[in-house]
């Protein structure tokens, strides 16, 4: 019987946590029904038996980490969802408590053993201080991409991706994005035909990209050339714009200017452009009637066509899908 263990920290988000839950039970209740016999088990862990959801909900657990550490439980799977750390600082400030030290030595030791890792959110940041993102492809919250991005930049980041699959390591984006990982899972153990089920009874839309769903005054850098290129960006966007031109608006070389936008962002200079007017269409898309053709003038493409391609290959659709 496979077994899925899910991590609860101390003043997790209640949402991730219940839809962890709520999909793998709906799975097996639907294995059941149509007498499979795929059925698995479902555990879970915190630093004690009892602990405090973020909305102070009280959750009691099956094992504690240090019975999980002695090696009591065996696992296919092993979930870790989002924290409840909302401020950078205080997320920052958690990697050094003893409770996340537990969770750090509890990943790694699933690691070895060849458990599949699955971590979401600002969770993120435990699976790459445990170092066992080092060399490796992931996403986190598009929010925190920044400073993720600068506190391990040896993680091959792409936070506009909804989940990225490395290995036997899977990181998803921000919290909802939750969904979409347990489905992929379930996709992957039990068929994609439960999963499938699953996403209808619970009105669940499989998403591939995070890109949608950025605001991009959100996600603040500390270089002060890239702050001003993004507001010079934004203001200009209704014009085919050169990275040449960028650079010189900041008397920067073209070199300079991508160095640091790679360091900010990890993005080339050219997708920098891009992504900004990207999310200018998907803002005009979702708040107006605008037609495509429309749409691609307000953000200096010349024809919608452009357009259409520059969305199908960030978002995974096509703009009308975005309406």
């Amino acid at each position: 019987m496979k077994t899925f263990l899910v991590l609860a920290t101390e003043g997790i988000l209640d949402s991730g946590l219940a839809i962890t839950l709520d999909i793998l039970r709906t799975a097996n209740f639907l294995l059941e029904r149509n007498h499979e016999s795929q059925s698995f088990r479902i555990i879970t862990a915190g630093h004690r038996k009892k602990i405090r959801t973020g909305a102070g909900l009280e959750l009691t657990c099956d094992y504690t980490f240090q019975q999980l550490l002695r090696g009591e439980v065996e696992a296919n799977w092993v979930l870790l969802p989002g924290s409840g750390k909302k401020l950078l600082a205080e997320l920052e400030e958690s990697l050094s408590s003893k409770e996340v030290s537990q969770v750090m030595d509890v990943l790694k030791r699933y690691a070895k053993q060849g458990s599949c890792l699955s971590v979401s959110c600002a969770s993120t940041f435990m699976l790459a201080e445990a170092g066992l993102l080092k060399g490796r492809a992931a996403t986190t919250s598009w929010w925190l991409a920044t400073a993720f991005r600068q506190r391990y930049p040896d993680v091959i980041l792409d936070e506009a991706k909804m989940l990225v699959r490395d290995g036997n390591i899977l990181t998803a984006g921000a919290v909802f994005s939750q969904m979409d990982v347990v489905l992929d899972i379930v996709a992957e153990v039990v068929g994609p035909n439960i999963a499938y089920l699953c996403s209808r009874y619970l009105l669940i839309e499989q998403r591939s990209s995070q890109a949608r769903f950025m605001i991009p005054t959100q996600n603040q850098h500390l270089d002060p050339i890239v702050i001003a290129a993004e507001k010079w960006i934004d203001k200009n966007i209704a014009r085919p714009l050169t990275v040449q031109e960028l650079a010189s608006q900041f008397a920067v070389s073209t070199k300079t200017l991508s160095r640091k936008i790679q360091e900010a962002t990890g993005d080339s200079p050219i997708k920098f452009i891009q992504r900004r007017k990207l999310m200018r269409a998907v803002h005009l898309l979702e708040s107006t009637n605008l037609s495509i053709e429309l749409v691609a003038e307000r953000v200096g493409y010349q024809n919608g066509t452009m357009l259409r391609h520059l969305v199908k290959r960030e978002l995974g659709v096509l703009p009308g899908g975005i309406r």
